[in-house]
């Protein structure tokens, strides 16, 4: 308790400003929470050959535009941000803020759909989608990546708070999105973790996960 009291009073408070839920069920924080609230679930069952080869139960956006500059993944970034943005009053051209990007598997389905080069090598790193995003919205310093599996949204948010209260930054912008693929499906479907039902968290009779990673959470915090 004493060491935790001294470490408050060295290091300075950080804030959440403004927060952003993208996902199947609504485009906005409140939207979700108001569907959540009447038990509104985006989990349906797909039967889609080019997501897994039985039908399974996920939450998919169906909304989507097929962009030629931009991913599904970064497409999911750049929604979440916009909004986020709109009324936090970070201005994203200061020196003193930096977006940071959370993922645990980017732009992989990728290799899923395009031929494998050395074009695609490129594309398909972390840090080239966060290149692409802070250039849609002007961030001036290059954007941090964290990606360290299922702790990337957590890690991403420690970092955020540290690089301001080191006086680095002022403002940190963290985002962070997944999209279910086949890939990633057949790795949980290799520990027989995929649910043949809706998930039931918390339930004695739960059979497994249900994948609902196709969603985008932004923060904004400063001090």
């Amino acid at each position: 308790m004493r060491n935790e009291n001294i470490y408050q009073s060295i290091m300075p408070a950080v804030y959440i400003v403004a927060d952003n839920i993208y996902s199947p069920i609504g485009a906005t924080t409140a939207d979700n929470f108001e569907r959540v609230k009447k038990g509104i679930s985006g989990i349906q069952l797909h039967n889609d050959k080019a997501l897994w080869d039985e039908p399974v139960y996920v939450s998919l956006f169906d909304h989507l535009a097929n962009d030629l500059k931009y991913s599904r993944f970064e497409q999911l970034l750049i929604a979440s941000v916009k909004d986020a943005l709109r009324d936090s009053g970070v201005v994203v051209a200061d020196e003193k803020t930096v977006l940071i990007i959370s993922s645990t598997k980017g732009n992989i389905s990728l290799l899923e759909t395009e031929p494998n080069n050395p074009e695609l090598n490129s594309r398909i790193a972390i840090h080239t989608s966060a290149k692409l995003v802070a250039e849609y919205f002007g961030f001036v310093n290059t954007p941090v990546v964290v990606s360290n599996a299922c702790i990337s949204g957590i890690m991403a948010i420690l970092t955020g708070m540290r690089l301001i209260q080191s006086g680095q930054y002022e403002n940190a912008v963290i985002t962070g999105a997944d999209v279910i693929t086949k890939f990633v499906l057949s790795g949980f479907q290799s520990f027989q973790a995929i649910s043949p039902e809706p998930c039931k968290p918390f339930d004695i009779n739960r059979a497994g996960i249900t994948f609902i990673p196709d969603k985008e959470t932004t923060l904004m915090i400063r001090p």
